[in-house]
């Protein structure tokens, strides 16, 4: 809360507040103190300053809550929803570095993980750029205050394996995956569960358990409430950017690091 005090006396006039803090790793005493916490004390600065708009950039996950992080996030939204100042809560798909995690294997020549057949979910992918710039229209959009806005990259959408093949298209190797059971998750979960009231520590782990089965499992797109599914059509899109392009240039700049150094070391 110091860190507000600060913020209200440097900055004592704000026309527009952006959170797009979020917790690192989902467990809850960090869900509790960002998500929460932290935006709650941002909400109160914003209020105190006379801010005219808060802007929250929250996660299309919380559409179907099943984690910790999901809950803090939702509750935020509700105090937001309740306060007395225009606010417009962005609900973004997957983000590109979200999906980079794997780069560094393929390009050492190891296999693509995929749990189950890497069919379970899909998702619209979007860009930073691309979604800076949806957040910054957003400003004085007066039509889009106390309005939810999920939002997604240009599609369709893709499926882990299909992010797997882009990647190693991009790397120029053969495609190579291996296949994890994501029941394997919930299986530990389970043998944990004796051990996790006593413990803080297993407590967490099995949190970082329920995320990775979760994001395993589900998409990261609309809900359809009629049909009680993830809807690729009712998923809005934005931007330009694409996946396999944002790969190609991942691999690009690899190359080019590769031969500075090879140029350096015969100079």
């Amino acid at each position: 809360e110091n860190c507000f005090r600060e913020l209200r006396a440097k900055f004592s006039r704000v026309d527009v507040v952006i959170s797009c803090i979020g917790s690192r790793n989902g467990t809850e005493e960090e869900a509790n103190a960002v998500e929460l916490l932290a935006n709650t004390n941002l909400l109160k600065y914003a209020e105190d300053v006379g801010a005219k708009h808060f802007i929250l950039l929250s996660a299309i996950c919380v559409q179907t809550p099943k984690l910790i992080f999901q809950f803090a996030k939702l509750k935020f939204e509700g105090l937001l929803q309740e306060s007395n100042i225009n606010w417009t809560i962005i609900r973004p798909t997957a983000y590109f570095k979200s999906l980079s995690g794997q780069i560094d294997r393929v390009k050492a020549g190891k296999s693509f993980i995929l749990f189950d057949k890497g069919t379970n979910n899909r998702f619209k992918p979007i860009s930073e750029k691309d979604l800076a710039l949806f957040i910054a229209k957003k400003i004085l959009k007066k039509k889009d205050f106390g309005k939810i806005l999920n939002i997604g990259g240009p599609g369709p959408s893709i499926s882990p394996k299909e992010q797997g093949e882009m990647i190693f298209s991009a790397s120029g190797k053969p495609p190579k995956f291996s296949h994890i059971p994501s029941a394997l998750f919930k299986v530990v979960i389970f043998l944990l569960s004796p051990i996790a009231p006593f413990s803080k520590t297993f407590r967490n782990y099995q949190e970082f358990l329920r995320i990775a089965y979760f994001y395993a499992t589900e998409s990261m797109l609309a809900w359809d409430n009629e049909t009680k599914s993830y809807s690729d059509s009712l998923t809005p899109e934005f931007g330009t950017e694409k996946l396999k392009c944002f790969y190609d240039e991942e691999m690009k700049r690899e190359s080019s690091h590769h031969l500075e150094k090879r140029i350096r070391l015969f100079k």
